[in-house]
């Protein structure tokens, strides 16, 4: 973790004096820093993934709802990268509509799961 944090500081840095010298190159500069980061980031979801594909193999829940949980969680984390990247380019309105649609497509993704909710509670009421 230390040496992403290192990677981060460095590339914050080269970012500022970037923008400050050649705004042009801001960009791609900055979309670059964002999808190495993401590499980085893959290192710490294979272990996450594995981990709980062990759990979910224990408790013997449907693997449909691990799976919704982890698109879920990935769309949440993708929306929020790309909506504060597509801010600091300073497009403030465009992000607030990304996040729009990453909270409605996260709705229409988690129905299965309200769906098993309201089965089981009229199972329970039978």
């Amino acid at each position: 973790m230390v040496k992403i944090v290192l990677i981060v500081i460095c590339m914050a840095v080269a970012l500022v004096v970037l923008k400050n010298l050649n705004s042009d190159l801001f960009v791609p500069a900055l979309l670059t820093a964002g999808l190495i980061l993401i590499f980085y980031l893959t290192i710490y979801l294979k272990e996450t993934f594995s981990f709980f594909n062990e759990v979910v193999a224990l408790t013997g829940i449907d693997d449909v709802y691990y799976k919704i949980l982890f698109k879920i969680l990935g769309i949440s984390y993708l929306v929020e990268f790309s909506a504060d990247t597509v801010e600091e380019m300073g497009l403030k309105s465009l992000a607030e509509k990304l996040v729009l649609i990453g909270k409605f497509a996260i709705f229409c993704i988690s129905l299965p799961i309200f769906y098993a909710i309201y089965n089981l509670l009229v199972n329970l009421i039978k």
